[in-house]
């Protein structure tokens, strides 16, 4: 990493946006937002695998050979995870259940994969399908490097396997108790994939395709740095929404308090006074 990169890196894995999220409520807030980053990593992640899966060539070189098997791997593992009754699911349909068993509003989803069912461009659908503004302008960015060369998009991905989410956040999601086991199982099975002691799938697609070259290293570290520090904004958006909803029910609370105080200082009053 460079440093911008591990110093983004150190902020979203100790951001205040896991702690913030005690309640159902805040969940929800979060689920909403967070959605269209599950989906930008799927986005990305069948926007490399078509272009390299496009490539495969008879006399491929060793490096082509490794970045394909890889890819194919992490497809396998992101979209046709087996599940305990035979099924296959995506973990993108994993996080929607998880959605549902929380109450979010699952509106602007449905809204943006009806319109891109119907024909219209991703882009479209997430211009109408009111999302949040943050989260929209962050999905939009996933979109706009749909033709970016293999190490950026690879970077991204790398970045949006989620790595810097901590584990104290899932033994924090485990203790709501049933509503949120649909979440805790994507993030185990979204953040760890293909993940081994010390390896990373996504990790290792970007090491291919920089190789030593110092100028495509740049360019890979220049778009993860961009898309962290986005990813900086959308916590610190999802933060504030969490605190504002959080605070507009403790005033009602206090001044009930209050009322109550007053009630009983007056009482005394009268007490003494007879």
């Amino acid at each position: 990493m460079s440093f911008m990169t591990e110093r983004y890196f150190q902020i979203l894995e100790t951001h205040k946006l896991y702690k913030n999220l005690n309640d159902e409520s805040a969940l929800r807030i979060f689920v909403e937002h967070h959605i269209l980053c599950v989906w930008g990593y799927g986005f990305l992640l069948r926007n490399l695998y078509q272009d390299l899966v496009a490539r495969v060539e008879p006399l491929a070189s060793q490096a082509q050979k490794e970045a394909q098997k890889l890819i194919a791997e992490i497809m396998i593992e992101e979209e046709f995870e087996e599940q305990a009754d035979g099924t296959l699911s995506s973990h993108l349909e994993l996080y929607l259940e998880a959605m549902q068993i929380l109450g979010a509003d699952m509106a602007p989803t449905m809204s943006l994969f009806d319109m891109y069912e119907s024909g219209q461009t991703w882009k479209i659908g997430l211009q109408q399908s009111n999302f949040p503004s943050l989260a929209a302008r962050y999905a939009r960015c996933i979109l706009s490097f749909a033709e970016r060369p293999l190490h950026e998009r690879a970077a991204l991905l790398f970045y949006e396997g989620e790595p810097f989410i901590p584990d104290n956040f899932l033994v924090h999601l485990s203790s709501f108790g049933a509503s949120t086991e649909g979440l805790v199982e994507y993030f185990e099975r979204h953040i760890e994939g293909l993940k081994k002691p010390g390896f990373s799938a996504s990790g290792r697609l970007v090491e291919l395709f920089c190789g030593d070259d110092a100028q495509l290293n740049d360019e890979a570290e220049k778009a993860a740095e961009l898309i962290m520090n986005l990813r900086i904004e959308l916590w610190n958006e999802i933060s504030d929404r969490v605190e504002e909803t959080s605070a507009t029910a403790k005033p009602a609370q206090r001044n009930h308090l209050k009322l109550v105080s007053a009630d009983f200082q007056k009482k005394q009053s009268i007490d003494t006074a007879s």
